[in-house]
């Protein structure tokens, strides 16, 4: 797939295009910085974590316009100037009770030479996605099962009726509606602005949704058959045959 397809995949929360993503790019991403940050020994687990954090950067970056495919090959680009600024954050927040280390002092610095400020998370809207993270995680499977549907996999009403054995798309619009409310009461604490709430609790969803697909895809590659299973290249061209 293109830089173009990807990006397109992304606004439309296609997940042809992340799964691609998670295959075809996470190999090189976790050798550069594997090898950029080799001093301070990045495990497995740790590039794991970088690489979700990183996606779901990425996502919201794509999502507000921020990316635009200029380039061949500069969404990769762009995602590994990612991954070393969020493994940045990670060995600081490592390292922060030994900062007198020179060495991983200046790796430090070599590493965010780059303009990294259109990357940055203010310190209050992190704590706002952290909570409604952990909000979501903590909600009746039901309602997060049915949101996913509606708001990441972008189902009609009907459809999610069928799915989760509804009576009708009546009866799942009701049940939308009585699980966002409950979750809009408990976010007020945080979020007074109900436009605004509504819309932070959907990134919510889908930042769950894609963290689930990343998790899918890592047990995939782990147990070594990912590319036998599910190659997405094949899939297409079996579509379009």
């Amino acid at each position: 797939m293109t830089d173009s397809q990807l990006i397109f995949g992304i606004m439309q929360n296609d997940e042809r295009a992340w799964r691609h993503i998670c295959r075809k790019m996470k190999p090189g991403f976790a050798s550069i910085l594997g090898q950029a940050f080799s001093i301070d020994r990045i495990s497995q687990e740790d590039i794991d974590d970088i690489f979700q954090d990183s996606l779901i950067i990425l996502m919201q970056k794509v999502k507000s316009g921020g990316i635009e495919s200029s380039r061949e090959g500069a969404l990769f680009s762009y995602l590994v100037r990612i991954g070393k600024f969020t493994a940045c954050n990670l060995i600081r927040k490592k390292r922060e009770q030994s900062m007198d280390d020179a060495v991983t002092f200046s790796l430090y610095l070599h590493n965010s030479e780059e303009d990294n400020s259109d990357m940055a998370v203010d310190e209050k809207q992190q704590m706002q996605n952290e909570f409604l993270d952990k909000l979501f995680s903590r909600i009746p499977s039901e309602c997060s099962t049915l949101l996913k549907h509606f708001y990441w996999h972008r189902k009609p009403m009907d459809e999610i009726a069928s799915i989760l054995g509804m009576r009708n798309a009546d009866s799942v619009k009701t049940k939308k509606s009585k699980c966002m409310s409950r979750i809009k009461e408990i976010a007020a604490r945080l979020i007074e602005d109900d436009e605004y709430a509504e819309e932070a609790i959907r990134n919510a969803i889908e930042r769950a949704a894609l963290k689930e697909l990343i998790e899918e895809e890592r047990v995939y590659a782990n147990e070594g058959y990912s590319t036998a299973a599910l190659d997405i290249d094949k899939e297409k061209e079996d579509n379009e045959g």
